[in-house]
């Protein structure tokens, strides 16, 4: 099994180094937004904390300029560019783009397959507009992007995995040198300085680029559907997410978690789910009173009108990054912006 696994990343290895040879070359075009792009993505399969990073250099940057931001849109049911409007749900426009949208509505948010394409359009409805983030485009080689900014674990480094499926990655790792920035995600907020220094020199074969480690920070959970959580002295906790368990672990630090349910990554939430949750609380003999969720898996929820029968919060985390290095990243950020 490893052999056929080892073969087929194998195999994947040599189509990827055609198509980036092809687009090196120019065989394949790739242009230059009109408009300055910031170019979010990561190399590993599942999440890598785009979301919440994306989110807060948002929050960061739009005091320094004018922003938009775009996404294609993963998991959404729709086609071709628009923007984000305030009544569309996750199934429109995917559940990241939505929370974004919510986070930022000031700023202009679209959604689009077609990076170039979509970035025209930016600026065509908003000329105002002085940068545009685009969160999982590092892979779209059709769009060059202006500040290229590749998110890695920091508890599973990219320089040590594999292409899929023999790892987790899915694309190569050669790819890291096209990497203005290196943001290592989920590190200590206290991290030992060999540790450090060992990761950057691992990380100096395959790039150069400024590398910066941010740590994750939990928020105050919130409640989706009113319900008040005074009284709940027993919770359940789920999520659809890439990594599950980092959830579960941050949600255990604070409440009595008596029952985890997990689902695919951007699972799509139905009646039966509602159902299996409901069987497992107190009214129908289990021991869970309330749930929680990953604020973007609440994205998914929020909208269907049967899930506000039971009392379910939402967990908010933002990225920052380490204290040590925050004047270093501030530096860095006023000479390109």
């Amino acid at each position: 099994m490893l052999l056929i696994r080892q073969t087929i990343s194998w195999l994947l290895h040599f189509a990827l180094s055609i198509r980036h040879w092809c687009y090196n070359n120019g065989v394949f075009q790739s242009n230059h937004s009109p408009i300055k792009t910031i170019v979010i993505g990561n190399l590993a399969i599942g999440g890598s904390g785009k979301t919440p990073f994306t989110d807060g250099l948002i929050e960061q940057l739009k005091m320094q300029s004018k922003l938009a931001f775009l996404s294609r849109g993963y998991g959404r049911k729709t086609k071709g560019i628009f923007p984000i409007q305030a009544n569309h749900s996750a199934v429109e426009v995917g559940d990241e783009p939505k929370l974004i949208s919510l986070h930022h509505p000031e700023i202009p948010a679209f959604v689009g397959e077609k990076r170039w394409e979509a970035c025209h359009a930016i600026h065509n409805n908003h000329p105002d507009v002085e940068a545009i983030i685009l969160d999982d485009a590092f892979q779209h080689r059709a769009l060059k992007g202006d500040i290229n900014i590749l998110l890695s674990r920091f508890s599973s480094p990219f320089y040590n995995d594999h292409l899929w499926p023999w790892g987790g990655l899915r694309d190569l790792k050669s790819r890291a040198k096209s990497a203005d920035l290196i943001i290592f995600t989920g590190a200590p907020k206290k991290l030992n300085e060999s540790v450090k220094e060992r990761m950057t020199a691992a990380m100096r074969v395959y790039s150069h680029a400024p590398i910066f480690f941010f740590h994750t920070e939990t928020l105050p959970i919130q409640s989706l559907f009113g319900h008040t959580e005074t009284a709940i002295k027993n919770w359940g906790s789920f999520c659809g997410i890439a990594h599950p368990q980092s959830f579960h672990d941050s949600v255990s630090k604070t409440l009595n978690i008596t029952d985890s349910l997990n689902f695919a990554d951007h699972h799509a939430f139905a009646q039966k789910d509602l159902t299996q949750l409901k069987a497992k609380m107190v009214n129908f003999g289990g021991r869970v009173e309330a749930w929680v969720t990953t604020e973007k898996d609440a994205m998914r929820i929020k909208d269907l009108e049967d899930w506000s029968s039971i009392p379910i919060f939402y967990l908010p985390i933002v990225l920052k990054i380490n204290e040590e290095e925050e004047n270093e990243w501030n530096l860095w950020w006023k000479k390109k912006i």
